[in-house]
């Protein structure tokens, strides 16, 4: 009989190794930043802070970069590779310490 623990970890790397597959399938690098959750982080290319990940992604030679942070990072990562498509989760991930800058 299969524990409840062992069906969620069981579940948890069908997913990892589902977008894994996915990402491979549509040569994209996973890019996680330090502050996301550690089952994002597991199945990142690349884990670190904001400029380190935008470095990263300049880098690459993915034809597709899914940046799981917030929404400059992306932006940062379209800057410095603007032939390549760039994906956010979520659009709408902001920073308080970003939003709170005033001209």
């Amino acid at each position: 009989m299969t524990s409840g623990a062992g069906a969620g970890q069981q579940a948890g790397r069908e997913w990892a190794a589902e977008v894994r597959r996915l990402a491979a399938g549509r040569d994209a690098v996973i890019l996680a930043h330090n502050y996301q959750r550690p089952e994002i982080q597991d199945v990142a290319d690349h884990v670190g802070d904001s400029l380190a990940l935008s470095r990263i992604a300049a880098a690459s030679d993915a034809a597709v970069i899914v940046f799981a942070g917030v929404y400059f990072m992306a932006e940062t990562a379209k800057i410095l590779a603007p032939e390549r498509t760039v994906l956010i989760p979520d659009p709408a991930a902001g920073c308080s310490l970003a939003d709170g800058i005033t001209a």
